[in-house]
């Protein structure tokens, strides 16, 4: 799904008083609004705690739609929802490094968990409206390669899958690896299997769909389980995966998992639960992109 924000029309400067945007209008309800009050820099500081980084405007060109985007809380309602941006930065605070200017092209993920000033844990958001404030820590230059619309689909999911290969799956990869994918055909699974070809993984194992499966193998997998024909954990055999990486989450995965992983193994999983029964040797890691 794509969200492109940059075919509303166009925008009328950094000192526009509303904006076009997506919000949430209570607990799962929402609506399109074209007068929306337009952000300001400093409103993050005087929602959220614990900020260090310094703010930056950006005229939104382009958002996607996560499965995190589907939900939403009743704190500061209305508010704009989205998490992916990407866009071009209009203002910045004085406090800013030099890293970015106004006038550069950028994408990040602004859908962090967050709490605000009393305390209460709410999520930052922002990435369905014509403008969004974020801070610099969150965003980087866009890459010359891709246009606003592909830039603004990749964030949150090639930030989940670098950090679950990098922090938890033990990569990049100096000997030769190889990766369990479940859910090669989503969003984290498409990255995860790119990036897992990027870090040096030498065969590249996904389960998806029939349907799915030539879309997998053009992003790298080595080789496809259709899960509608065949269980993973019954035609792998045990110590022949390295690493498996789990975007699904269904029940009993971990333990399947670390039945099949070796000593130095790592399964790590951003959808389901850990096993009960550590395996020892093997590492296991659950993680929320959000809170991190």
């Amino acid at each position: 799904w794509v969200v492109c924000l940059g075919a509303l029309g166009v925008l009328r400067g950094a000192k526009a008083k509303d904006m076009a945007a997506y919000i949430a209008v209570g607990a799962n309800n929402y609506e399109f609004v074209d007068n929306f009050a337009a952000p300001r820099l400093g409103t993050l500081h005087h929602l959220f705690q614990n900020l260090t980084a310094c703010e930056v405007l950006i005229q939104v060109m382009g958002s996607s739609v996560n499965p995190a985007d589907r939900y939403n809380d009743a704190y500061r309602i209305p508010k704009v929802i989205g998490s992916d941006i990407s866009g071009i930065i209009i203002d910045m605070q004085p406090n800013c490094t030099s890293r970015l200017q106004v006038g550069d092209a950028i994408w990040g993920d602004i859908g962090a968990n967050a709490l605000l000033l009393n305390g209460t844990k709410t999520k930052e958001l922002g990435g369905y409206g014509q403008y969004a404030v974020a801070l610099e820590s969150q965003i980087s230059h866009m890459p010359k390669n891709l246009n606003f619309t592909e830039a603004g689909v990749l964030p949150k999911v090639s930030l989940t899958s670098y950090k679950a290969l990098v922090w938890y799956g033990g990569a990049p990869w100096a000997r030769s690896t190889t990766i369990l994918i479940l859910g090669g055909s989503g969003g984290t699974g498409s990255s995860g299997i790119q990036l897992a070809k990027a870090f040096g993984a030498d065969t590249i194992i996904t389960t998806t769909s029939g349907a799915n499966a030539e879309y997998c193998k053009s992003l790298g997998a080595s080789r496809i389980i259709d899960y509608h024909k065949e269980n993973w954990w019954e035609v792998l055999i045990p110590g022949s995966v390295d690493v498996i990486y789990d975007c699904v989450g269904q029940s009993g995965t971990a333990d399947r998992a670390l039945s099949l992983l070796p000593s130095g193994g790592y399964f790590v999983t951003i959808a389901g639960q850990l096993s009960q029964n550590p395996k020892e040797g093997v590492s296991q890691a659950f993680f929320i992109n959000s809170d991190t």
